[in-house]
């Protein structure tokens, strides 16, 4: 099953699907999103399927535009399924990146999202975090109570 999903996810990311779900210009993120849902599901506590799709989870990491909320709802699950599957040191370090990205949002809502993700996250990869530090203390600073 997880040859077959990830090889889905890639067709998403290379050429998009029918046009009648794009959204925003990003091919049927709903799909995406349960695609990498249930990626985290079947890559969770194994070994083989993690490492079948560790290099579709860069794919979506690298190529998914950051710009659109559809985006970013893709980014947040491809994050989260990064954090819960055995994948690569380097692709959780670039996991977190993303979380420093969203960081830098000026929503609110995709600010609080990321600051809850590292806050789980911080646990497993302090190193990581710790390179984030300052725009974490900014937010300290915010005037949006649920962001300090």
């Amino acid at each position: 099953l997880t040859p077959s999903l990830v090889r889905l996810l890639r067709n998403f990311i290379s050429m998009g699907f029918s046009p009648e779900y794009d959204v925003a210009g990003i091919a049927d993120p709903f799909m995406q999103v349960k695609i990498l849902h249930l990626l985290r599901l079947l890559g969770k506590h194994n070994d083989e399927a993690s490492d079948q799709m560790n290099d579709v989870l860069a794919q979506v990491a690298t190529n998914t535009e950051t710009t659109k909320n559809a985006g970013n709802a893709i980014l947040y699950e491809c994050v989260q399924t990064v954090m819960e599957v055995q994948s690569d040191s380097s692709l959780r370090v670039l996991a977190v990146n993303i979380l420093g990205r969203f960081l830098l949002n000026r929503d609110n809502n995709i600010r609080y999202v990321a600051l809850n993700s590292l806050s789980k996250v911080v646990c497993e990869d302090l190193s990581a975090v710790q390179r984030h530090r300052n725009t974490i203390v900014d937010c300290l600073k915010d005037p949006d109570i649920s962001i300090r």
